[in-house]
């Protein structure tokens, strides 16, 4: 609340100096874009879109196959993974400042970032929570003396103060030229930054059983260079729940290599499945798809299967059973379910979906916002 107060205080400040149109009703809710995992998977990967080349190798030697069985492996018996994150945020509309005949949009943001550890009876407790305070205008139409005094203002009241025209990988997704629909796109940006913070920060704690999972992809920066920082594979596994619909996959060598779509791909992939690991970046990322349920329990074939990702700095192949370890946890994962709470239910894992709700409760709702935030 008291991150309110002083954006109301700045609000005040800066409506003194120039004309501002309010958004009518006060702040306005932008709303997430559901398919945005999906087209930043894409941005990420812009350059390749044909994936050939297999980067696992099981110990007896035998070949890879393109499907392998991964019955689930349950915390009982392995308790793989005791750690997850995830990241969540709201943001609003606040008005448009205009200066002269230079004008820009205003928003406000809260993002956070949450680390759920479990235990041995699986019970979970936060480990970490963060949530930072951002305030979002386009530095270029603004004069460089109204940008010095939002500067002032905004760090006096510690809320970060975000150039919503600087490029970045994620709101660059966007091709449109209108600030406010790129603020999306920049306030995810802030989010996967807080999100590779706790990720360091958990980095010390893990282990060959104490693997993290974080929600979506590991090649965002400075994420994916933070772990390349070894030789070895750190244990920190990203599952995306939706993933890009574009790509083709070459299988085997010669006349007879197999090429699919993702679409076929997926259609053949049975429950409790995995496909074989790809390699992205030149080998430095091994991604592969897990089914978690069966096709008759959803709507569309694409459903219930996730998109698993490693880091992999060796650019060595990386041993079959190590993926089959994590798919089999991975599919254990598919109980409990946010049925009816959560449209990706198919395709979530409860404690990424206990720490989006931890952050969620620990915003300020829409409503405070609403009826706090007044230009004057």
């Amino acid at each position: 609340m008291q991150a309110l107060r002083n954006l109301r205080h700045i609000l005040e400040t800066i409506a003194q100096g120039v004309e501002v149109l309010p958004a009518v009703g006060g702040a306005v809710e932008d709303l997430e874009r559901p398919d945005f995992e999906e087209r930043e998977d894409q941005a990420l990967n812009e350059e390749e879109r044909v994936f050939e080349t297999i980067v696992e190798r099981s110990t007896d030697g035998t070949r890879p196959s393109l499907y392998r069985p991964t019955p689930p492996l349950t915390r009982s018996k392995r308790h793989l993974f005791r750690y997850f994150l995830d990241g969540s945020f709201r943001s609003y509309f606040l008005g448009t400042l205009l200066e002269h005949e230079r004008e820009t949009p205003v928003h406000f943001a809260q993002i956070g970032a949450c680390v759920l550890r479990r235990e041995d009876n699986g019970s979970v407790r936060r480990e970490v929570l963060e949530i930072r305070n951002l305030l979002l205008a386009g530095r270029k139409r603004l004069s460089s003396e109204l940008w010095s005094k939002l500067e002032n203002v905004a760090t006096m009241a510690d809320i970060r103060l975000v150039d919503l025209e600087e490029r970045d990988i994620v709101s660059g997704v966007l091709s449109d030229f209108d600030l406010r629909n790129k603020a999306a796109g920049k306030v995810r940006f802030e989010m996967h930054n807080l999100e590779a913070e706790l990720i360091r920060r958990v980095l010390p704690k893990l282990g060959l059983d104490q693997w993290l999972v974080v929600d979506g992809s590991l090649q965002f920066q400075p994420t994916l260079s933070d772990l390349e920082q070894s030789e070895i594979i750190k244990p920190v596994l990203g599952v995306a729940k939706n993933f890009r619909k574009d790509p083709q996959f070459v299988f085997g060598r010669g006349p007879r290599a197999e090429r699919r779509s993702i679409y076929k791909l997926l259609a053949d992939l049975k429950p409790y499945h995995r496909t074989a690991a790809f390699g992205a970046r030149q080998g430095k990322l091994v991604f592969w798809y897990v089914r978690l349920r069966e096709q008759t329990q959803v709507d569309y074939p694409l459903m219930g299967v996730v998109k698993a990702e490693l880091v992999n700095p060796s650019l060595e192949a990386v041993p079959s059973e190590l993926i089959d370890l994590l798919s089999r946890a991975l599919v254990a994962e598919r109980s409990v379910t946010p049925h009816g709470q959560d449209r990706r239910w198919h395709a979530h894992l409860y404690p990424i979906f206990l720490a989006e709700r931890a952050i969620k409760e620990s915003l300020v709702s829409r409503e405070v916002v609403q009826q706090f935030l007044k230009w004057r």
